[in-house]
């Protein structure tokens, strides 16, 4: 049986769109033809960095990096921990007879666009090749903060949600072994008018920031 390790790069560990993400993508695979593993960057820190979550990845079939994008590129922790297993490689390295793990990554923005995740991608194609293994291909998925509200509400199969859906059923047939074609990188959002997204949004962090619009806006210039 096939084996694969969800790594979860997100810094709100279970309470982000990442975790609900891969919880999606389990719920589609069939449990008869694929064994899965959860990692959580969060939990690895908190556990004095265990080597034996890097023994487990050396192990796998296949790994799927899920994480949000942090200014264009990979939030400073999921980056430590990449390092911290390339390191790993380096003193343990994969036996010559034994095929290494193939490489997928699922990144979700704030931006209303998936494409804005695509320098992301290209630095974990890049890590894959660096580290010796097989970069397969990714998902840039748009709105992950919407897609994490409303994770719960609007399901993924509705016709808001539906490039998502096709994109991660593509990722599951793919992890079951289904699909031996190229396959290039996916970029999808919800099928939300940019304008409609962006009022929605505002609002959104107007609410969380707990402050009046005006008070936002407010300039306090520094003394000459």
């Amino acid at each position: 049986m096939n084996k694969v390790c969800f790594i979860n790069g997100s810094p709100r560990g279970k309470n982000s769109a990442s975790k609900g993400l891969i919880d999606k993508v389990i719920e589609m695979l069939d449990k008869e033809k694929l064994q899965s593993h959860e990692l959580s960057v969060v939990e690895w820190y908190r556990k004095n960095r265990k080597e034996e979550d890097f023994e487990l990845m050396r192990t796998m079939n296949a790994i799927v990096f899920v994480f949000p994008l942090y200014v264009d590129s990979i939030p400073s922790s999921l980056l430590e921990f990449m390092y911290a297993f390339e390191e790993y490689l380096i003193k343990y390295p994969c036996p010559k007879d034994m095929n290494v793990p193939k490489i997928y990554s699922i990144i979700n923005n704030g931006f209303i666009e998936g494409k804005q995740n695509i320098n992301a991608l290209q630095i974990m194609g890049h890590y894959s090749a660096r580290i010796g293994f097989n970069w397969r291909f990714g998902i840039g998925i748009g709105a992950g903060e919407f897609i994490r509200e409303t994770m719960e509400v609007i399901p993924l199969k509705s016709k808001l949600k539906l490039g998502i859906y096709k994109a991660l059923t593509i990722l599951a047939a793919d992890l079951e072994g289904q699909v031996d074609t190229e396959q290039s990188n996916i970029m999808t959002n919800p099928s939300l008018p940019k304008l409609i997204f962006t009022a929605a949004a505002s609002r959104h962090w107007m609410k969380e920031a707990k402050i009046s619009r005006k008070a936002l806006s407010r300039r306090v210039w520094p003394e000459a």
